[in-house]
């Protein structure tokens, strides 16, 4: 009986020293952060084999969006990379809208916003959720003119139809659509107020780009336009880009 009870004690002390052991380990900065790098290694690994969409993400330390991975509870913490597609692409397709813009003044260059879900983003598009809807817009007021050929520029007309056609061959995964939209508040690079109300009723240029040629002729004199919405006083739309995830 006295070796039974002495073996019962010594399995207590030794669970004891092991939960001991362990509370003292989990509260501990070295191996919290030991964790960080293990985690932070993971990822990156992953980037490295293609294993994932890119490289933009965005990390969840047990679900607290952008805390430190040093800050993860390391009894059922989890840290979380979300790789987000449609952030690589709206990332993309901002700087390419910008690259490809005729620099004058450079209001038209300086004047490309983002909006997510309806709503101006103000953050870094690398940083857009996954799922989200994405516009990518120019509040200049001549920026229809520019889209469609309106006036005559350093660069052909269709600016963001390229920008387009380009982001579909880049994303897989990313649907992109040009459409006209009307836009509320917020004001263009010059510091006028968006939405742009027509004064007059819009003007047809007549004007073409020759792809053969790479230059700008006239295929019809200029006649003003009798379309409803391009009368004055309409709200101006304005030529996006808009992305979305494929659905699979």
């Amino acid at each position: 009986m006295a070796r039974r009870a002495s073996s019962v004690r010594w399995s207590q002390v030794v669970r004891n020293q092991i939960h001991l052991n362990t509370a003292a380990a989990l509260n501990s900065t070295e191996l919290r952060s030991m964790v960080a790098r293990k985690s932070r290694q993971l990822r990156d690994d992953a980037i490295g084999a293609g294993q994932t969409s890119g490289s933009v993400y965005t990390t969840y330390t047990d679900g607290i969006r952008g805390a430190a991975e040093e800050t993860v509870p390391l009894q059922g913490g989890i840290i979380r990379y979300v790789f987000s597609e449609i952030a690589q692409a709206a990332n993309w397709a901002l700087s390419e809208c910008r690259r490809r813009s005729p620099v004058g003044q450079g209001n038209f260059r300086d004047s490309w916003v983002v909006l997510v879900d309806g709503k101006a983003w103000t953050d870094a598009p690398a940083t857009i959720p996954t799922g989200s809807e994405v516009w990518i817009t120019n509040t200049t007021p001549y920026s229809r003119k520019i889209e469609v050929g309106g006036q005559r520029t350093r660069i052909p007309p269709g600016l963001i139809e390229a920008v387009r056609q380009a982001t579909m061959r880049r994303f897989k995964s990313v649907r992109a659509a040009k459409a006209y939209k009307a836009l509320q508040g917020g004001k263009d690079a010059r510091g006028d107020p968006v939405p742009y109300i027509l004064r007059a009723a819009g003007v047809a240029s007549g004007l073409t780009w020759d792809k053969k040629a790479k230059s700008w002729a006239r295929k019809h004199d200029a006649y003003t336009s009798r379309r409803p919405d391009r009368q004055a006083g309409q709200q101006l739309l304005y030529p996006t880009l808009i992305l979305t995830n494929q659905r699979m």
